[in-house]
């Protein structure tokens, strides 16, 4: 078994390892190379908040920042509200970031011209840069423990009103790879309407890192079957279709303010895990739940050295991750038998929006 952890560790190392040496070839590969990279927004910015109540439409921008060794750049940009939940009850909204593909492919970069911005939420600066930051952590746990997820980058933001109307501020938020960059870089493309596909269309070891890591983090604001918060990859090489996970502002381990338990699937308080990956052979789950006891001391280490979380806020969080592993030790100590059932135990009934009672283990009465 050791063996096999090896191998399969080995495998997913090799796979990021290649991913992520590739040159510098998109505008987020020229955005990364720092731990925080300070960068411009100069935007109506009025204009940008009243989007948070209406249907967003871009509107112009400026973005600047200063790569490594290469001088400060400009570019010109569309930029406007997103989201739905968050845009509508955040102080400050998500943005899109909208480069032009023109001006990209002038100055020698790939086509990739969408990035997301996770901005603060709160008004509040500590509050508003605490919740971004647990965020950002928690994609990079993901990144730790699968290939298959996004890269982010985290930056400082000073946002700047073109028309002097409004005071400048800043912030602290993180930016995410376009989509089609990710999904090139895993080698496959994004399957857009990859609604309802049985559970036998997804590659079943990709699939249940997903599900675990939503577990681990405590995020049940997801369901694959209908794709929200959840891209699918479709690999070109062998047609599997692969989950990536996005936006866990829901999770335990973010806790942010406006987050509310999934009622409908039986949880009650935002902190409390649900297991909501499809039924799955315990041969397969063990297979799971030793990659995360092989990661567990790299995850540890990355949150005990995320230092720009304060001490309490990652003492938090690492005791979160522990009582994660708490269960998964006491699961390999009674043996890896019934591994499913005794994950939801305590949800036994739940299933993601546009699931099939069948692939969660829920037999009708």
């Amino acid at each position: 078994m050791r063996k096999l952890i090896f191998i399969l560790i080995s495998v997913f190392l090799g796979f990021s390892s290649r991913a992520d040496t590739a040159p510098v070839s998109s505008v987020f590969d020229l955005l990364t190379g720092q731990e925080i990279v300070e960068v411009t927004l100069r935007t109506d910015l009025g204009q940008l908040l009243a989007q948070a109540e209406a249907t967003p439409t871009y509107q112009s921008g400026l973005f600047s920042f200063s790569p490594p060794g290469q001088g400060s750049q400009s570019w010109n940009i569309k930029v406007k509200a997103r989201g739905k939940f968050r845009r509508q009850v955040c102080d400050f909204p998500p943005l899109m970031l909208n480069f032009s593909r023109v001006e990209l492919e002038n100055r020698g970069f790939s086509g990739h011209d969408k990035l997301k911005l996770v901005t603060h939420c709160a008004e509040d600066r500590i509050v508003g840069n605490e919740k971004v930051l647990r965020e950002y952590l928690a994609y990079q746990l993901y990144r730790e423990l699968s290939p298959y997820s996004y890269r982010v980058q985290l930056v400082s933001i000073q946002y700047i009103d073109s028309k002097g109307l409004v005071s400048g501020f800043k912030r602290l938020g993180f930016i995410i790879e376009d989509t089609d960059e990710m999904a090139e870089r895993l080698q496959g493309e994004e399957c857009d309407d990859c609604q309802y596909r049985p559970v036998a269309a997804f590659d079943q070891q990709a699939a249940g890192i997903h599900a675990m890591f939503q577990y681990l983090i405590g995020n049940a604001d997801y369901s694959v079957p209908v794709l929200r918060n959840v891209k699918v990859v479709r690999r070109t090489l062998d047609q599997k279709l692969v989950p990536v996970g996005y936006d866990f502002d829901f999770s335990g381990l973010v806790e942010a303010s406006y987050a509310i338990p999934a009622n409908y699937l039986g949880q009650l308080a935002v902190r409390q895990r649900i297991y909501l990956g499809p039924l799955t052979a315990d041969a397969d789950m063990k297979q799971q739940i030793e990659l995360f006891f092989a990661k567990k001391e790299t995850l540890l280490r990355v949150v005990d050295n995320f230092k720009k979380l304060s001490s309490p806020a990652r003492y938090d969080i690492r005791e979160y991750l522990l009582n994660f592993y708490e269960q998964m030790q006491m699961i390999r100590d009674t043996g890896y038998h019934n591994v499913y059932q005794r994950l939801r135990q305590e949800h036994p009934t739940a299933v993601p929006d546009g699931g099939t009672a069948a692939d969660y283990g829920v037999v009708s009465k």
